[in-house]
Protein backbone atom coordinates (compact mmCIF):
# COMPACT_ATOMS: atom_id res chain seq x y z
CA UNK A 1 0.00 0.00 0.00
CA UNK A 2 1.87 3.38 -0.95
CA UNK A 3 1.68 6.62 1.45
CA UNK A 4 2.85 9.99 1.04
CA UNK A 5 4.67 11.78 3.39
CA UNK A 6 7.14 14.49 3.71
CA UNK A 7 11.22 13.63 4.31
CA UNK A 8 11.89 15.64 7.68
CA UNK A 9 15.57 14.11 8.00
CA UNK A 10 18.24 13.86 5.63
CA UNK A 11 22.28 12.69 6.77
CA UNK A 12 24.33 13.17 4.03
CA UNK A 13 27.20 11.19 5.64
CA UNK A 14 25.07 8.50 6.68
CA UNK A 15 23.04 8.10 2.94
CA UNK A 16 20.15 7.67 5.13
CA UNK A 17 16.65 9.90 6.51
CA UNK A 18 13.34 9.77 7.89
CA UNK A 19 10.23 10.38 6.33
CA UNK A 20 6.86 11.21 8.58
CA UNK A 21 3.79 9.95 6.78
CA UNK A 22 0.66 11.83 6.25
CA UNK A 23 -1.51 11.69 9.26
CA UNK A 24 0.87 9.87 11.38
CA UNK A 25 3.29 11.79 13.71
CA UNK A 26 6.10 8.11 13.84
CA UNK A 27 9.13 8.73 11.57
CA UNK A 28 10.28 6.18 9.20
CA UNK A 29 13.95 5.45 8.13
CA UNK A 30 14.83 5.33 4.78
CA UNK A 31 17.88 5.04 2.85
CA UNK A 32 19.11 7.21 -0.12
CA UNK A 33 19.08 4.06 -2.73
CA UNK A 34 15.08 3.85 -2.04
CA UNK A 35 14.41 7.22 -3.35
CA UNK A 36 14.39 5.91 -7.20
CA UNK A 37 13.88 9.01 -8.62
CA UNK A 38 16.35 11.54 -6.94
CA UNK A 39 19.01 12.78 -9.49
CA UNK A 40 21.21 14.54 -6.60
CA UNK A 41 20.91 18.10 -7.86
CA UNK A 42 18.27 19.11 -4.76
CA UNK A 43 18.07 18.34 -1.41
CA UNK A 44 15.85 15.83 -0.26
CA UNK A 45 15.08 17.87 3.03
CA UNK A 46 11.89 18.86 3.11
CA UNK A 47 10.28 16.76 -0.24
CA UNK A 48 6.92 15.33 -0.67
CA UNK A 49 7.44 11.85 -1.31
CA UNK A 50 5.21 8.71 -2.03
CA UNK A 51 6.13 5.69 -0.39
CA UNK A 52 5.73 1.87 0.77
CA UNK A 53 6.92 0.47 4.05
CA UNK A 54 8.40 -2.75 4.97
CA UNK A 55 9.00 -4.52 8.50
CA UNK A 56 12.46 -5.16 9.28
CA UNK A 57 14.76 -6.45 12.10
CA UNK A 58 15.60 -2.65 13.21
CA UNK A 59 11.67 -1.65 12.83
CA UNK A 60 9.64 -0.45 9.83
CA UNK A 61 11.18 1.31 7.04
CA UNK A 62 9.69 3.13 3.75
CA UNK A 63 10.89 1.65 0.41
CA UNK A 64 9.92 2.45 -3.42
CA UNK A 65 10.01 5.95 -2.67
CA UNK A 66 9.66 8.86 -5.37
CA UNK A 67 9.98 12.66 -5.31
CA UNK A 68 6.53 13.66 -5.97
CA UNK A 69 8.01 16.80 -7.72
CA UNK A 70 10.66 15.46 -9.34
CA UNK A 71 11.04 15.27 -13.39
CA UNK A 72 12.78 12.30 -14.62
CA UNK A 73 15.94 13.20 -17.20
CA UNK A 74 15.90 13.31 -20.41
CA UNK A 75 19.10 11.73 -21.35
CA UNK A 76 21.07 9.76 -19.77
CA UNK A 77 24.94 11.55 -17.56
CA UNK A 78 27.55 11.13 -19.32
CA UNK A 79 28.87 9.80 -16.48
CA UNK A 80 26.48 6.66 -16.83
CA UNK A 81 27.68 6.21 -20.13
CA UNK A 82 31.47 6.73 -19.35
CA UNK A 83 31.33 4.22 -16.48
CA UNK A 84 29.39 1.52 -19.06
CA UNK A 85 31.94 1.82 -21.88
CA UNK A 86 34.82 2.01 -19.62
CA UNK A 87 33.45 -1.56 -17.04
CA UNK A 88 34.21 -3.59 -20.61
CA UNK A 89 37.98 -2.16 -20.50
CA UNK A 90 38.60 -2.60 -17.06
CA UNK A 91 37.56 -6.75 -17.19
CA UNK A 92 40.15 -6.65 -20.41
CA UNK A 93 42.91 -5.32 -18.44
CA UNK A 94 42.50 -6.59 -15.61
CA UNK A 95 42.68 -10.63 -17.01
CA UNK A 96 45.54 -9.00 -18.64
CA UNK A 97 47.59 -7.98 -15.64
CA UNK A 98 46.39 -11.51 -13.52
CA UNK A 99 47.38 -13.56 -16.99
CA UNK A 100 50.82 -11.16 -17.56
CA UNK A 101 51.81 -10.98 -13.83
CA UNK A 102 50.63 -13.94 -12.07
CA UNK A 103 51.13 -16.08 -14.98
CA UNK A 104 47.87 -17.63 -14.69
CA UNK A 105 45.88 -19.39 -17.76
CA UNK A 106 43.45 -16.57 -19.75
CA UNK A 107 40.25 -18.55 -17.94
CA UNK A 108 42.34 -18.86 -14.52
CA UNK A 109 42.75 -14.75 -14.99
CA UNK A 110 39.31 -13.71 -16.31
CA UNK A 111 36.72 -15.28 -13.69
CA UNK A 112 38.40 -12.94 -10.27
CA UNK A 113 38.70 -9.97 -13.10
CA UNK A 114 35.03 -10.08 -14.42
CA UNK A 115 33.45 -11.19 -10.90
CA UNK A 116 35.90 -7.45 -9.65
CA UNK A 117 34.88 -5.91 -12.18
CA UNK A 118 31.06 -6.54 -11.59
CA UNK A 119 31.00 -5.49 -7.78
CA UNK A 120 32.44 -2.53 -8.19
CA UNK A 121 29.59 -1.71 -10.96
CA UNK A 122 27.27 -2.91 -8.32
CA UNK A 123 28.56 -0.33 -5.67
CA UNK A 124 28.00 2.24 -8.40
CA UNK A 125 25.08 1.50 -9.35
CA UNK A 126 23.38 1.00 -6.37
CA UNK A 127 24.95 4.35 -5.34
CA UNK A 128 23.14 6.27 -7.67
CA UNK A 129 18.89 6.71 -8.03
CA UNK A 130 16.98 4.48 -10.05
CA UNK A 131 14.87 5.98 -13.24
CA UNK A 132 11.40 4.80 -15.44
CA UNK A 133 13.89 3.24 -17.82
CA UNK A 134 16.67 1.49 -17.08
CA UNK A 135 20.30 3.38 -16.77
CA UNK A 136 23.03 2.70 -19.22
CA UNK A 137 24.95 1.09 -15.60
CA UNK A 138 22.19 -0.77 -14.67
CA UNK A 139 22.63 -2.85 -17.95
CA UNK A 140 26.13 -2.89 -17.87
CA UNK A 141 25.80 -4.66 -14.81
CA UNK A 142 23.64 -7.60 -15.95
CA UNK A 143 25.86 -7.87 -18.88
CA UNK A 144 28.87 -8.29 -16.57
CA UNK A 145 26.35 -10.88 -14.42
CA UNK A 146 25.85 -12.82 -17.66
CA UNK A 147 29.14 -12.93 -19.04
CA UNK A 148 30.70 -14.52 -16.07
CA UNK A 149 29.75 -12.32 -13.10
CA UNK A 150 26.82 -14.03 -11.30
CA UNK A 151 29.03 -15.81 -8.11
CA UNK A 152 29.31 -12.82 -6.66
CA UNK A 153 26.43 -10.60 -8.08
CA UNK A 154 24.00 -12.81 -5.99
CA UNK A 155 25.66 -12.83 -2.46
CA UNK A 156 25.64 -9.11 -2.95
CA UNK A 157 21.91 -8.88 -4.12
CA UNK A 158 21.09 -10.96 -1.27
CA UNK A 159 23.11 -9.20 1.18
CA UNK A 160 22.96 -5.78 0.70
CA UNK A 161 20.16 -3.56 1.06
CA UNK A 162 19.57 -2.42 -2.36
CA UNK A 163 16.76 -1.54 -4.62
CA UNK A 164 18.18 -4.13 -6.83
CA UNK A 165 16.99 -6.94 -3.95
CA UNK A 166 13.58 -8.04 -5.19
CA UNK A 167 12.32 -11.64 -5.96
CA UNK A 168 12.76 -11.36 -9.99
CA UNK A 169 16.16 -10.16 -10.28
CA UNK A 170 16.96 -13.53 -7.24
CA UNK A 171 15.48 -15.91 -9.49
CA UNK A 172 17.36 -14.24 -12.88
CA UNK A 173 20.99 -13.60 -11.14
CA UNK A 174 20.67 -17.23 -9.82
CA UNK A 175 19.54 -19.07 -12.93
CA UNK A 176 22.53 -17.35 -14.18
CA UNK A 177 24.31 -18.52 -11.53
CA UNK A 178 23.44 -21.73 -12.50
CA UNK A 179 24.04 -21.74 -15.97
CA UNK A 180 27.49 -20.83 -15.37
CA UNK A 181 28.20 -23.46 -12.88
CA UNK A 182 26.79 -26.01 -15.35
CA UNK A 183 28.88 -24.51 -18.34
CA UNK A 184 32.00 -24.56 -16.58
CA UNK A 185 32.00 -28.01 -14.88
CA UNK A 186 31.07 -29.64 -18.35
CA UNK A 187 33.83 -27.77 -20.34
CA UNK A 188 36.54 -26.31 -17.75
CA UNK A 189 36.08 -29.06 -15.24
CA UNK A 190 39.62 -28.14 -13.87
CA UNK A 191 38.06 -24.96 -12.85
CA UNK A 192 36.43 -26.38 -9.88
CA UNK A 193 39.77 -28.34 -8.84
CA UNK A 194 41.71 -26.77 -5.66
CA UNK A 195 44.86 -27.94 -6.74
CA UNK A 196 44.87 -26.36 -9.76
CA UNK A 197 44.42 -22.69 -8.58
CA UNK A 198 47.19 -23.86 -5.77
CA UNK A 199 49.85 -24.91 -8.33
CA UNK A 200 49.35 -21.62 -10.58
CA UNK A 201 49.43 -19.48 -7.50
CA UNK A 202 52.57 -21.35 -6.58
CA UNK A 203 54.17 -20.65 -10.31
CA UNK A 204 53.28 -17.11 -10.21
CA UNK A 205 55.09 -16.53 -6.65
CA UNK A 206 58.18 -18.80 -8.03
CA UNK A 207 58.26 -16.58 -11.01
CA UNK A 208 58.30 -13.22 -8.74
CA UNK A 209 61.26 -14.85 -6.69
CA UNK A 210 62.97 -15.53 -9.83
CA UNK A 211 62.69 -11.56 -11.39
CA UNK A 212 65.98 -9.69 -11.36
CA UNK A 213 65.28 -6.92 -8.68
Amino acid sequence: MPFAGTIVSHDLSLHTGLVIPDGNPQAISFTEGDVLNWHRNCPLFGQRVSFEVVQTPQGYAAIQMFLLNEKTPRSFDSRDLTASLVAPLMVAATTYMLSHFLLLPPLFAYLPAINFITAIMFFLVTATPRTQRPRPPEMMLFVLGICGGAPILLPLIIFTRTRLRSEGVLVLVFALLLMQAVILKRYYPHVYDPDMWKLYFSAAELHQMQLPN
